[in-house]
């Protein structure tokens, strides 16, 4: 597991990274459930996509046949990977990141400024949450079924104002705890 502050990688049992445990920064219970979670669904969601495409692959070409629905299950397990992974990449920092200011203004303002960044991030990601709900209200009003075994297609999709949430979560929580209590970048 990574540490959400440095994202350096250690045992998820010990609860404090040995990297940066000298100032502080532990990881509380439901952060640690919530990064365990993560990491199970996103390794299960991409063990059932590959296992997938390599079975349409294999009936396609040696019976001339496939997994009814398949190819739509696939396309939404990607964006729900995508999204997992998005979480994990805002998890530990490492996602992509404008630093030009950082680059120019001295270094006693990167706390505020990584703060100032991730409050906007999260305003974004606030607004993407309200967007993406009134889609999957859509598609739910539309009554839509996938081919893949008839599951509504709003359920394939509510992983988009899900996975805006949870982005926004932890980019809200980093700028707090940046400005607030100066686990900012440096």
């Amino acid at each position: 597991m990574n540490c959400l502050i440095c994202g350096n990688e250690f045992d998820p049992d010990l609860r404090t990274c040995p990297v940066c445990a000298e100032r502080g920064k532990t990881r509380g219970d439901f952060a640690i459930a919530l990064t365990r979670v993560e990491d199970a669904l996103l390794s299960v969601f991409l063990t059932v996509m590959v296992l997938m495409v390599l079975s349409q692959i294999v009936l396609r070409y040696a019976f001339q046949t496939g997994i009814p629905g398949g190819d739509s299950l696939v396309r939404h397990l990607v964006i729900w990977i995508a999204f997992f992974g998005a979480s994990i990449a805002a998890r530990s920092g490492a996602h992509v990141k404008i630093d030009v200011l950082t680059r120019i203004l001295p270094v006693s303002w990167h706390r505020w400024l990584a703060g100032l960044t991730d409050l906007f991030s999260f305003g974004v990601c606030a607004l993407l949450v309200y967007a993406s709900a009134q889609f999957v209200r859509i598609e739910y009003q539309s009554q839509g079924t996938s081919v893949f075994m008839d599951v509504p297609v709003w359920i394939m999709e509510i992983i988009i104002p899900f996975g805006y949430a949870i982005i926004g979560i932890r980019f809200g929580h980093r700028a707090v705890s940046g400005i607030l209590l100066g686990h900012g970048e440096k």
